[in-house]
């Protein structure tokens, strides 16, 4: 008992000023946790912490939950969802990366974890009053009766798998509701106060960056919504007051990505007698300064050792050495996404030399982790490449090629994943012309509507000929589906091989590098220049 009380002391110092009373309900949340499984029981510590002092404790994800790093990858999820149900989660919103193993793999996971998925905007396009997914769930703490309502980013349908949202065809069968996200989100919200919801959380999977649409956006569309706890673009945001559509300011808050944070929305019912986006108050607790002062669930923890135990059962062998740092990231900013890095040029090396192709193309967004100089394990290679993406060879025109390119780098100089990493190819983006690529209602492209950013195209050593033919191996996620917005309508494929980017990195490094990554990647090679 005085071990327990010692620790609730630290729990209260670590998180600060807004200690809660007796007879208040908290709702802790997580976002873009993305694999990060030593959160989950720190999670189920707070929560244990705060039911102990009295509070009601609901726990839910605001998305993005089972995918992003190698413990996903090689479970398909299955091993989140299994520390998710050890917690004991209300609710979990489908962020667009839920979707990123298929439609088919996502309701096996839906029906193993004990706490709905939502999104309620996720509809069917031949039956628009189809809801494949709840937009919400109605918890009562306390005698309050709170609405989740889950919404998922419409950009799922190309920086997800696209394939998720199509038919064996290849048809949209499936569609996130981009044109009238508001008004959709709206009837959620007023469906669920016709339920007897008393206070409406909305877990939002939508970022509150530039962009269409945001969280912020579409707050302002709407009312009846008393806090939003958001996701998508890993933003640490304790508190942030935004209006709806009537006026009312409301809290937003983001507790950045991987278990950096835990969020919390405060209910102060042991004092309100009503509850309202007027006295509901956010903060986020860092999971670090919680570990420190041993915040942590005993069973949750047994269940985390039994995870990583099989995890690492599946790939601690070493496959590899390198002798030089093979980079993704420096420190928070996926540099992958922005510029040329050795570890890109190694990716897609790895491709073009696998498939004997003219060119290599490895989006930034598969690209997800450092590999640091010494032994490589399977499982190091799994957290570069957790995505478990196909490869595939195409035909294309030398137009479609540069049309490409340029949708790559549309969005520079923001960080996305479209950005390409390539090999047998260089060219040069002009910063100084903005981007002209049009993207049609379902965010494919469309045309390139002005000046070309990307210039001076060479495929080998000679320059792009647009009316040419050239091979690209790359991820069939990008080269097939439409991914990351990019198309080739002139493409035909010429590969029907399943194999993995994971494999063919590996057997890359393997066979023809001897074993050992050298100094020839200790630098860039000039793929991608700027101007």
């Amino acid at each position: 008992m005085k071990k327990f009380l010692v620790v609730l002391a630290a729990v209260a110092m670590a998180m600060g000023v807004y200690a809660q009373k007796p007879g208040d309900v908290v709702i802790l949340f997580d976002n873009d946790a993305h694999c990060a499984i030593d959160g989950y029981p720190v999670m189920a510590g707070l929560r244990d912490s705060l039911q102990k002092k009295g509070c009601a404790v609901a726990v839910v994800s605001a998305g993005d939950f089972s995918f992003g790093g190698p413990v996903g990858a090689a479970s398909k999820g299955e091993f989140v969802i299994r520390l998710m149900n050890a917690v004991g989660y209300d609710a979990a919103a489908l962020g667009n990366h839920e979707f990123d193993y298929g439609m088919m793999q996502l309701r096996h996971l839906e029906h193993m974890l004990n706490a709905p998925m939502l999104t309620c905007n996720l509809k069917e396009n031949n039956n628009a009053a189809a809801m494949p997914f709840a937009p919400f769930v109605i918890r009562s703490y306390y005698g309050v009766n709170v609405a989740f309502v889950g919404v998922t980013t419409p950009t799922a349908l190309y920086t997800s798998s696209p394939m998720s949202f199509k038919d064996d065809e290849g048809n949209y069968i499936y569609n996130l509701s981009n044109a009238n996200l508001a008004a959709i989100v709206q009837r959620a919200v007023d469906n669920a106060r016709a339920a007897g919801a008393d206070v409406v959380v909305l877990l939002s999977h939508l970022g509150d960056s530039d962009g269409v649409p945001t969280s912020v956006q579409v707050a302002s569309q709407i009312n009846g919504v008393d806090v939003i706890l958001d996701a998508h673009d890993h933003h640490v945001i304790p508190s942030r007051r935004i209006s709806d559509k009537d006026g009312n300011k409301l809290c937003l808050t983001s507790g950045g990505t991987q278990f950096q944070n835990i969020g919390m929305a405060i209910l102060p019912t042991s004092t309100e007698e009503v509850i309202n986006k007027d006295n509901i108050r956010t903060r986020l607790v860092p999971v670090d300064s919680l570990r420190r002062v041993g915040c942590i669930n005993k069973a949750v923890s047994d269940s985390l050792k039994v995870i990583k135990e099989l995890f690492d059962a599946m790939g601690s062998r070493v496959v590899a050495t390198t002798d030089v740092d093979l980079i993704a990231e420096e420190g928070d900013i996926r540099v992958v996404r922005l510029r040329e890095t050795n570890l890109g040029d190694l990716i897609a090396d790895a491709f073009r030399m696998a498939k004997n192709t003219d060119i290599g193309w490895a989006n930034g967004g598969g690209i997800r982790a450092n590999v640091t100089k010494g032994p490589v394990t399977h499982n190091q290679l799994y957290a570069v490449c957790p995505y478990n993406n196909q490869i595939k060879v195409i035909r294309v025109t030398g137009q479609d090629l540069l049309n490409a390119l340029e949708t790559a780098v549309r969005e520079y100089p923001k960080a996305e994943g479209c950005f390409a990493q390539v090999s047998g190819i260089s060219f040069t983006i002009d910063t100084t012309i903005p981007s002209s690529v049009v993207l049609d209602k379902n965010g494919r492209f469309e045309k390139v509507d002005g000046p070309y950013r990307v210039s001076n195209v060479r495929v080998g050593m000679k320059p792009l000929e647009l009316e040419d033919s050239y091979t690209i191996a790359g991820a069939a996620y990008v080269l097939l589906n439409g991914g990351d917005a990019i198309s080739f309508p002139s493409k035909v494929e010429l590969d029907t091989e399943m194999v993995s980017d994971l494999e063919l990195v590996e057997r890359y490094i393997q066979e023809n590098l001897g074993g050992k990554v050298g100094t020839q990647y200790s630098a860039t090679q000039g793929r991608i220049n700027f101007k």
